[in-house]
């Protein structure tokens, strides 16, 4: 029993503390299972970009997409169990960007991102992230005239801050000229529900940040955008509080849950063998030594893969629910 105690708080000591369960440090998007200087690693991490047929589709390199949204709450109302419910849009009541207090803080914004230094200059596509200011100089660049009525509601005779309903008019015919209909046509920014009612704002540009299957990278570029955004929200008007971004995170949120949920799910899962075993057994001594032993077999299944230098991610991680089925 000694002798069982020590293996399973060694290998509770190694999975959780040190040198712990680690997610893949290689940007590349193969499986990595040991260190990146290992012999079975070396060839994906330094060499495999050096060959044309190696060359990646997954977006390595790119610079990351940051779609700033508001009048959508990011809420995920769907089936969690069936993945063919995507669930429906949940609009945000209080946004509006009619208000004068909204066009300025909007112009204001497009400068302080412009200003930011994860602004990627030189964007791929023509960025919206100053829907505002191109709205503004759109308006400017109109002469009005007598003889057409909408040449002279949405012209330069009006000075910004708009009025709401000429703006919300002014928009939609923006919309038209330089929106189009086309696939590929100019992304203005601005969303309409079937009644022609502004519901929601996606402004996007791209920063200096490249996308990567390294966890650490991601985090790094996560937290930076998350809290500079943060902080210019707290600032914003009422109807533009309830903002927040989106980018290439799917991959990102997958190492994140196994990062933090595996120990987690770990327990659930001895947990739920102690349950099954009382109602097998009737036995709650028997039951609290066969769930010590799955337990113990488990970390010490753990603490060797580490030991192995093996990283955390999906293989990993089925191997830790094997351990806990075949305990």
């Amino acid at each position: 029993i000694c002798w069982f105690a020590a293996l399973a708080a060694g290998g509770a000591y190694i999975a959780c503390i040190n040198p712990k369960l680690r997610l893949p440090s290689s940007d590349l998007s193969s499986v990595q299972l040991f260190r990146l200087s290992h012999p079975f690693e070396r060839y994906d991490a330094e060499y495999c970009h050096q060959f044309m047929f190696e060359h990646q589709e997954y977006g390595e390199g790119q610079h990351m997409p940051i779609r700033l949204i508001w009048g959508i709450k990011p809420v995920d109302n769907g089936d969690h169990l069936n993945p063919k419910v995507n669930g429906t849009l949940v609009t945000d009541a209080t946004f509006t960007i009619l208000n004068a207090e909204d066009q300025r803080w909007l112009l204001e914004f497009c400068n302080k991102v412009r200003n930011q230094s994860f602004y990627y200059a030189v964007q791929e596509k023509k960025p919206n992230i100053c829907f505002m200011e191109d709205f503004h100089r759109w308006m400017e660049s109109r002469q009005c005239s007598q003889s057409d009525q909408n040449q002279n509601l949405c012209c330069n005779q009006y000075s910004f801050p708009y009025a709401s309903d000429l703006l919300l008019h002014c928009i939609k015919m923006m919309v038209q000229e330089q929106g189009g209909g086309e696939p590929e046509s100019y992304d203005i920014g601005p969303r309409f529900n079937a009644d022609g009612n502004l519901t929601a704002l996606v402004l996007e540009f791209q920063t200096t940040f490249h996308y990567s299957f390294n966890y650490s990278k991601t985090k790094a570029f996560y937290n930076t955008l998350n809290q500079w955004l943060t902080n210019e929200i707290k600032n914003a008007p009422p109807g533009l509080q309830n903002g927040w971004f989106t980018s290439k995170l799917s991959l990102f949120n997958l190492q994140h849950t196994l990062s933090t949920e595996i120990m987690m799910i770990t327990g659930f899962s001895i947990a739920i063998s102690f349950v099954v075993l009382l109602l097998t057994t009737w036995n709650v001594l028997l039951s609290l030594f066969s769930v010590a032993s799955i337990g113990g077999s488990v970390l010490v299944t753990v603490g060797l893969l580490v030991l192995l230098e093996w990283q955390l991610n999906v293989v990993e991680s089925l191997f830790v629910s094997a351990a806990v089925g075949l305990s």
